[in-house]
């Protein structure tokens, strides 16, 4: 980052006892003088240790002299690099996560942006970008409902909200149905639809095989961490951004049963596009994410048909995500949420464990989906906003 400046750096490298004699001492030594980085507090720099994002982000900025907003009393020290990052549109401060480390190739791209500006090929406007390549264009002539994934062609409801303009950008939601209801039976009792309010375009996928009577969103030999269904999930969300204006910081993922299992899964495997994610029931296949992605989860406990164990580790994993303490406030007044209130910045994990037990015919069946399950968890994702 540094020798890309083009100054006189100097050869200086004696600033940290474990540096000395590298190849790299004067480059971290330049650093260390221009008050970049100071090292640890042993007194020493650590040249071999990880770099995490937040560390990265700050000592890519400030080689090359950008001034970011003061840190507020309230936020990590980091969080100015953050959301510099975020609102000119290099990083999404939603997926990068302050434990995560950085790849070689996304201190690359930092510094390919921090270099036009310097050149001036561009300017930092703290104007954040959501617009997807679909904005301005026309939409299809006729609402899509099938696309070809991996060379099998994929078939899935789609409701384009009333109020969609092809210059303002729209929020997507992707509803995944469960084992045994098909994707035009929970467009039906989702009630997202109408919850949104025409503020939306919610696409119901179908699961394999389409004709049921047991379907599934993964294939019995998948990985943990690659099942089937994640392709689909990338190619609808590229067709869609392509052809329609969707705000890209506003993607959404819900699902009941099943389908919530692969929402939470999806999520921890796609965090760095999934917003925020709503589901009814679901475990998890995969045990580290590398993204925060906000959630509200919902289970009773009393369910018979899925393990409250797994439903319990699926929550643990997504505090664990976004970085969340133990400290909650009561959310709501149906579903006994409460809201967990110290996680990382723009997250948070909201946690149900509704007893509504009883259908509306009187049926004793604690794995059903509360009738108010539609309207909080779209109320949930209309309060996240940009």
């Amino acid at each position: 980052v540094i020798s890309s400046l083009g100054d006189d750096i100097g050869s200086l490298s004696n600033c940290f006892p474990d540096v000395r004699g590298e190849r790299f001492a004067r480059y971290v030594c330049y650093a260390k003088d221009h008050g970049i980085v100071k090292g640890y507090d042993d007194g020493t720099f650590k040249p071999y240790q990880n770099v995490a994002v937040v560390e990265a982000l700050k000592m890519g900025i400030e080689s090359f002299a950008i001034n970011v907003s003061q840190v507020s009393s309230n936020d990590s020290w980091y969080q100015p690099y953050l959301d510099f990052v975020h609102n000119n549109t290099i990083f999404s401060k939603y997926w990068l996560s302050p434990t995560k480390n950085m790849t070689r190739g996304e201190m690359a791209y930092l510094v390919h942006q921090l270099m036009l500006e310097k050149e001036g090929s561009r300017e930092f406007t703290n104007q954040r970008d959501v617009t997807s390549a679909g904005c301005g264009k026309e939409p299809p002539s006729t609402t899509p409902t099938s696309s070809v994934v991996n060379g099998l062609t994929r078939h899935y409801i789609t409701d384009i909200g009333n109020n969609y303009n092809k210059n303002t950008p729209i929020k997507i939601i992707f509803a995944f149905h469960g084992r045994t209801n098909s994707n035009a039976q929970v467009q039906e009792y989702y009630d997202l639809d109408e919850e949104s309010n025409g503020n939306a375009i919610i696409i119901y996928p179908a699961g394999l095989p389409e004709e049921g009577p047991s379907r599934s969103w993964s294939s019995p030999w998948d990985k943990s961490y690659q099942l089937r269904d994640f392709a689909l999930f990338d190619q609808l969300l590229k067709e869609f951004e392509n052809n329609y204006c969707i705000n890209k910081d506003q993607v959404f993922v819900a699902g009941h049963s099943l389908g919530a299992w692969f929402t939470n899964t999806l999520s921890c495997a796609r965090g760095d596009v999934i917003r925020a994610i709503g589901s009814v029931w679901g475990g998890t296949t995969i045990n580290k994410c590398s993204w925060p992605v906000v959630g509200m989860i919902m289970q009773n406990p009393a369910d018979n048909l899925s393990p409250y164990s797994a439903w319990v580790t699926a929550r643990d994993q997504m505090l664990k995500q976004n970085m969340c303490w133990t400290q909650t406030t009561p959310y709501g007044s149906v579903g006994n949420c409460v809201i967990y209130t110290q996680c990382q910045k723009d997250t948070t994990v909201i946690w149900c464990p509704y007893t509504d037990s009883y259908e509306s015919h009187g049926t004793f069946y604690p794995h059903m989906r509360p009738n108010y399950a539609g309207g909080m968890i779209m109320d949930f994702f209309e309060g996240l906003g940009n």
